[in-house]
């Protein structure tokens, strides 16, 4: 999918070099099935970028669920 058109598609405005790549990134990782942990500061889009990537990969028709790991126990989410 090009890159505009995910834009247009996620609702996501702006043009910088670092915003292009990550959402290149999430749309190639889209097509594996590896793990994927996104990380950021507050405000970053973290919340958005595994949403293109579920919605881009074959399982977009399955449940997507977002799992907040600072909010994980310390500890815990090594089991």
């Amino acid at each position: 999918m090009e890159l505009q058109s995910i834009k247009q598609r996620f609702g996501i405005i702006g043009n910088s070099p670092a915003l292009n790549r990550a959402i290149d990134v999430a749309s190639q990782v889209a097509s594996t099935n590896i793990t994927v942990l996104i990380n950021g500061e507050s405000g970053t889009g973290k919340e958005v970028m595994p949403k293109i990537i579920h919605q881009l990969s074959t399982r977009k028709h399955g449940p997507y669920i977002a799992v907040n790991c600072g909010a994980i126990p310390e500890g815990t989410i090594d089991s």
